[in-house]
């Protein structure tokens, strides 16, 4: 009887034996992996930012690279593979107009980087020059639907050392043409302060109580205001683009900043600039 139990026990193990062997085999054999997930978004976000960065410093390099008596169309062709075709030609800015000193680029470095819409980047540039010890750029940069970046608009020039700036643009209807004609004089005395200034002291007749905006040391002298436009009702958004000139590499640079305006005891000051 006992001798029948244990014929009939191996029996029932040797076919429970034989099958865990197999599984064991075939995991050996055939191992089963987990199968890669795909790219989050958050993946997706922080490769975006990396690239928007990448795309920015590459393109400070080629803008700042002025050598001596290029001309528009080579300049043109050096910006392609950077800038929006549909402004590359009009009104995108090329610093080749009176170039009579070439300017090398020998660092750049992304600082920071804003996002301000789902394809649509500020990066801010440190750079450095054989001119310019250092330089701070903001370079608006946008992808498209193919998922390729272009600077669809001029970089914007600021102080190494920036405050009192918003990072978004204004969006309102135009002021009344009383107020465009008042503010004129305020915001073109504001600039020339701005790009000449050393410290902050020296705006103090323009900028609002509370307000500290460092200006740019005289980096850039002021060549002349080409467009004035100013939005909402109090308080009001001026938009401002000016030419300047760089004394050291004596080329013409195009630059746009927003200024927020506001009114007291009947005269105006600014409360912030912005690219």
């Amino acid at each position: 009887m006992i001798q029948a139990r244990i014929l009939l026990t191996r029996a029932l193990l040797w076919p429970m034996l034989i099958v865990s062997t197999m599984g064991s085999i075939g995991f050996l054999t055939h191992p089963v992996h987990p199968k890669p997930s795909r790219p989050g978004l958050r993946e997706s976000t922080v490769l975006q930012d990396q690239s928007a960065s990448e795309f920015a410093a590459a393109f400070t390099r080629a803008w700042l690279t002025w050598p001596v008596g290029e001309t528009a169309q080579e300049w043109q062709s050096q910006m392609q593979p950077f800038v929006a075709s549909s402004v590359l030609g009009s009104s995108f800015p090329g610093p080749v107009s009176q170039g009579k000193t070439t300017q090398v680029v020998e660092a750049v470095f992304p600082i920071r980087l804003t996002r301000r819409g789902p394809k649509e980047f500020l990066v801010d540039v440190y750079a450095e020059t054989n001119l310019h010890p250092l330089i701070h750029l903001t370079v608006p940069v946008s992808f498209d639907t193919a998922g390729h970046p272009a600077v669809i608009n001029p970089p914007i020039v600021k102080p190494v050392s920036h405050a009192g700036a918003i990072n978004t643009a204004p969006t309102a209807s135009s002021a009344p043409d009383a107020v465009s004609a008042a503010l004129r004089p305020v915001v073109v005395s504001f600039l020339q302060a701005y790009l000449s200034g050393q410290t902050s002291a020296d705006l103090t007749n323009f900028v609002a109580p509370g307000t500290n905006i460092e200006p740019l040391g005289g980096l850039f002298t002021w060549k002349s205001l080409t467009d004035l436009q100013v939005l909402g009702h109090g308080p009001y958004t001026a938009i401002v683009s000016i030419e300047v000139l760089d004394p050291a590499a004596k080329v013409e640079i195009s630059q746009t900043y927003a200024l927020s305006m506001i009114q007291n005891s009947g005269k105006w000051f600014i409360s912030s600039l912005a690219p």
